[in-house]
C-alpha cells in the first residue's frame, strides 16, 4: 500500500472509531486518547488528519453519518409508493433491531440534543441533513399522490416532519426506557398511521 492510500485508510479508520465513540459517549465526553488507543496510532497521526477534536467531529458527521442516512433513505425517496416503502423499511428495522443499538439512541438525534445549542457548526450540519430528509420524504409523498397511492388532501411537508419527529421520538423513548419494546410500539404505531394516508376507497 502506497503512502497516500495508507494515509487515507488511517483517516477512515479514525473516523469509523470516532463515530462509534461519539455514538456511545456523546461528542463532549468522548476521549481523543481512547480513539488513539483503539486506532493504534500516535497522537501526531490523529492531529495530522484532524487539527482539533471539533474538526474530527464535523468530519464524522459529514463523512460517516450523513452518507449513512442518505443511503438508508434513498430507496424510499426514489420510490413510487412511500407508504409501502416506509412500512416495509420500518418492519425490516424492527426485524433487525437489537438492544445495544437502541440503548445508544439515534446518533444524529443525540448530537442534535447535545450540540445544537452550543455549537453553530454542528447545528447547521444537523439542520442541513434534517432538511434533506424532510424534503426527500415530502417529495416521495407528493409522488405517491400523483400516482394515486396517497390521499391528495395530505399535507406532504407537514406529514414528512411528523414522520421524522415520530422516528426520532421513538429513538429517544427507547433510549430513555432502555427497552426495545417501546421502540417497536412506536414504529408499529407509525406504520398504522401511514396506512391511514391512503386515498379513501
Amino acid at each position: 500500500m502506497n503512502a497516500e492510500l495508507k494515509s487515507d485508510a488511517t483517516r477512515q479508520k479514525i473516523l469509523n472509531i470516532a463515530a462509534e465513540e461519539i455514538h456511545q459517549h456523546g461528542f463532549q465526553a468522548c476521549k481523543i486518547s481512547q480513539i488513539i488507543k483503539k486506532a493504534d496510532i500516535s497522537k501526531g497521526a490523529l492531529y495530522h488528519h484532524f487539527p482539533s477534536k471539533l474538526d474530527m467531529g464535523y468530519a464524522v458527521f459529514d463523512e460517516v453519518l450523513t452518507p449513512e442516512i442518505t443511503t438508508m433513505w434513498q430507496p424510499i425517496m426514489d420510490g413510487e409508493d412511500p407508504i409501502q416503502d416506509m412500512s416495509d423499511f420500518f418492519r425490516e428495522v424492527l426485524s433487525e433491531v437489537c438492544f445495544e443499538e437502541i440503548s445508544k439512541g439515534c446518533p444524529v438525534n443525540n448530537l442534535a440534543q447535545e450540540m445544537s445549542a452550543v455549537d453553530e457548526g454542528y447545528r447547521l450540519r444537523i439542520n442541513h441533513i434534517m432538511m434533506l430528509w424532510q424534503e426527500g420524504i415530502a417529495g416521495a409523498i407528493r409522488r405517491g399522490q400523483e400516482n394515486g397511492l396517497v390521499d391528495r388532501e395530505v399535507n406532504a411537508d407537514r406529514t414528512a416532519s411528523f414522520i421524522i419527529a415520530s422516528i426520532e421520538g421513538a429513538h429517544g423513548l427507547a433510549k430513555n426506557y432502555q427497552n426495545v419494546d417501546s421502540f417497536a410500539e412506536c414504529l408499529n404505531g407509525l406504520i398504522d398511521y401511514l396506512q391511514r394516508l391512503r386515498p379513501a376507497s
